[in-house]
């Protein structure tokens, strides 16, 4: 067996506080599945989000001994402590509010948009724009950024700035993304590269793109 200490939002008390479980360390067993485990065997009260089980779905994102990451890609033998992402709104234990972020994305019509009257052929994808695409919109990103500022409308959100990066590099796109960017405050993205994804996505490159600094090649000078 294994202690784990894990730290839940009480809304009723409105703060976190830490209990400490006792769960099967099995083999290969992940964060994730702890929490299973304490859900059905220990604490019926614990709340948390998932979706898939295997780094598809990106609902899992907790922080893990104070880094954001995937719960389902956390190997449980080296953890100690869990708690919510950071920088987000809290409802209840381990489960952060993304409905905000739904609601700031609608404004940025994130979707190709173009005029073109003919068939593009073989869509031209740069490296670069293949790693952004690999977003699980787990908003561990957020979690990270030391720029980002606790709710829903922060002046620096590098979730925002993947999902524009995405677009200023479809060449299906004819929207001026740098432009959003620069609305959304990239400006004061300080480039410090701590911004860290859980799926490996380059994010400093997103931001970079952004700010003008795209080659031919999709890569980031």
């Amino acid at each position: 067996m294994k202690t784990i200490r894990i730290n839940q939002y009480v809304p009723e008390r409105k703060e976190l506080v830490q209990t400490e479980y006792q769960v099967p360390n099995l083999p290969g067993a992940t964060v994730l599945q702890a929490l299973q485990y304490i859900y059905e065997e220990l604490d019926g009260s614990l709340a948390f989000r998932y979706g898939c089980r295997y780094n598809h779905c990106g609902l899992c994102g907790v922080m893990v001994d104070g880094k954001p990451r995937l719960a389902c890609k956390v190997k449980l033998d080296s953890v100690s402590e869990i708690s919510p992402l950071t920088g987000l709104p809290l409802l209840r234990s381990l489960v952060v509010d993304r409905s905000g972020y739904m609601k700031k994305l609608q404004g940025l019509a994130l979707y190709p948009q173009g005029r073109a009257v003919e068939p593009l052929g073989e869509l031209q994808e740069d490296s670069l724009h293949k790693d952004l695409m690999k977003c699980l919109e787990c908003l561990c990103c957020v979690s990270s950024c030391s720029q980002h500022t606790e709710g829903h409308n922060s002046s620096v959100d590098p979730y925002v700035f993947v999902k524009l990066a995405q677009l200023h590099l479809d060449p299906r796109d004819e929207t001026d993304r740098q432009a959003q960017a620069k609305a959304n405050g990239i400006d004061k993205c300080t480039d410090c590269g701590k911004c860290s994804c859980p799926n490996g996505i380059p994010i400093k490159k997103a931001i970079l793109s952004l700010k003008g600094n795209k080659t031919e090649a999709g890569e980031v000078e």
